[in-house]
């Protein structure tokens, strides 16, 4: 296998996008890490013949590294749960002539001007200029480049893909491929465009200022829980 799919799972067969994400995997070398929900997640697998991690983690950053200590792929695919891979990826991202690391362009699945602006800034200004791509983007990277990294995701509750491009950017430079990552705007559905993009830069400044990861995590999935529940 030259290439390996890693998608961290919780609670997400209750929305119907997960279908349609899981679909549009099929043939490829797949593995869900999943903290059980008991939403049939381990089932969906296995008809689709995917390798299915039952996984104790209590967040995202804790599922993604425990999937590349599993994977066998010289290239991870790091995918959103909420995002579908535009076809063709695949041959653009093996197209590369040297290991890499990166992400692919991201878009949202509706049409809106904040939501259109928000994409072209993180492709263009936070992606392309600041070297920091989110999860939403898919991001990716050979194995070759995570020697010496012991847990490229960190252990927070938010912004581990932040966390992992810092530890890349100090490797190499990332790539932004053309294929693009279509993500739901679940977010800014529920809780309303302009709250959810003011949410996402003061989130922004929680992090560059150190406030306490769980915090800032809470308020995020506030009312969503979806990529981690609390206890109240």
């Amino acid at each position: 296998m030259l290439l390996t799919i890693i998608l961290p799972t919780f609670n997400d067969l209750k929305r119907p996008l997960t279908l349609k994400v899981l679909d549009s995997l099929m043939g490829l070398d797949v593995i869900v890490v999943d903290t059980p929900s008991d939403d049939g997640m381990e089932s969906e697998c296995k008809k689709r013949n995917f390798t299915y991690l039952k996984s104790t983690a209590l967040n995202r950053a804790s599922r993604l590294n425990e999937g590349i200590k599993a994977a066998k792929g010289p290239w991870l695919v790091f995918h959103h749960p909420r995002s579908i891979l535009s076809p063709g990826f695949k041959e653009e991202l093996l197209s590369l002539d040297k290991p890499s690391w990166g992400a692919f362009t991201h878009r949202f699945d509706k049409h809106h001007p904040l939501l259109n602006f928000t994409s072209f800034w993180s492709n263009r200004i936070r992606g392309d200029l600041s070297k920091i791509y989110y999860l939403d983007h898919c991001l990716f990277t050979h194995q070759d480049l995570l020697n010496g990294i012991d847990i490229p995701f960190g252990t927070d509750d938010i912004f581990e893909d932040t966390i992992f491009c810092e530890r890349l950017q100090k490797v190499a430079k990332p790539v932004r491929l053309q294929s693009t990552s279509m993500t739901s705007s679940i977010r800014f559905k529920q809780n309303g465009l302009y709250k959810q993009a003011m949410m996402n830069q003061f989130l922004k400044i929680g992090y560059k200022i150190k406030m306490d990861r769980k915090l800032m995590n809470k308020i995020y999935e506030k009312g969503l829980n979806l990529n981690q529940r609390y206890k109240s």
